[in-house]
C-alpha cells in the first residue's frame, strides 16, 4: 500500500504557494506514480510505512512535490490518459507531451540512488 510521500504543507513550501485544494490526493497519487517507478529497494517503517533513512525520505517527498508541480503545469490527464510522452501536433505545433514522471522528479530519484547511477552508485 503506498502512502504519500509529502504533505500539502510541505508541497506549499517546494511550490513557494499554497498547495491545490486536492494537494492530499496529488501527493498520494504522484507517490504511487513515483513507487512504480522505484528500481532501488529502501527499508520502511511498519507503523508509517515510510522509508526509515531520512535521505531516502527527503528525496521520495521532493520528488512526489516535484510530479505534483509538473501536473500543476501540464495537467493531472498527462498521466492518466496514458499518452505521457506521446507525439501531438497542435496546428502547426508538433512535439512531445510531457512525460510521465516530470525531469525534476527523476534527477532527485537519481541523485539519490533510487533510479540508477547516483551517490549511491549504480546498481
Amino acid at each position: 500500500m503506498t502512502v504519500a510521500y509529502a504533505t500539502s504543507e510541505e508541497l506549499a513550501a517546494w511550490l513557494g504557494a499554497s498547495a491545490p485544494a486536492d494537494g492530499d490526493r496529488l501527493l498520494l497519487r504522484a507517490s504511487e506514480l513515483i513507487d512504480d517507478a522505484l528500481i532501488a529497494p529502501f527499508c520502511i517503517d511498519e507503523a508509517t510505512q515510510l522509508p526509515t533513512d531520512t535521505d531516502i525520505a527527503a528525496a521520495l517527498r521532493d520528488a512526489a512535490c516535484a510530479v505534483v508541480e509538473q501536473w500543476i503545469e501540464v495537467g493531472e490527464a498527462n498521466d492518466i490518459d496514458g499518452l505521457a510522452g506521446a507525439s501531438v501536433a497542435v496546428g502547426s505545433f508538433q512535439g512531445q507531451r510531457a512525460p510521465r514522471i516530470s525531469p525534476r522528479a527523476l534527477g532527485v530519484l537519481r541523485s539519490a540512488g533510487l533510479m540508477g547511477a547516483g551517490r549511491g552508485g549504480a546498481l
